[in-house]
């Protein structure tokens, strides 16, 4: 995983992992449900919408986890 900026909220770094760590891993992690489910979770949250979708992939690519990109 790359260098995380130091504007990035470490909440929703958490979160993210929390949700990638719980997901199984033999099915495709949902942007929206992973979206969803980080955006719930951490609120207030400084991070956009654009950087936490890039944080979620890749999350999900350094675990080796397939990614079903349903977003918009």
């Amino acid at each position: 995983m790359r260098e995380l900026p130091s504007n990035v909220d470490a909440d929703a770094v958490i979160e993210v992992g929390r949700y990638l760590d719980d997901h199984a891993k033999t099915t495709a992690v949902s942007i929206s449900e992973a979206f969803r489910v980080v955006r719930r979770r951490v609120t207030p949250s400084r991070v956009g919408d654009t950087r936490l979708e890039e944080l979620i992939v890749e999350s999900a690519g350094t675990r080796h986890l397939a990614v079903l990109m349903d977003n918009r």
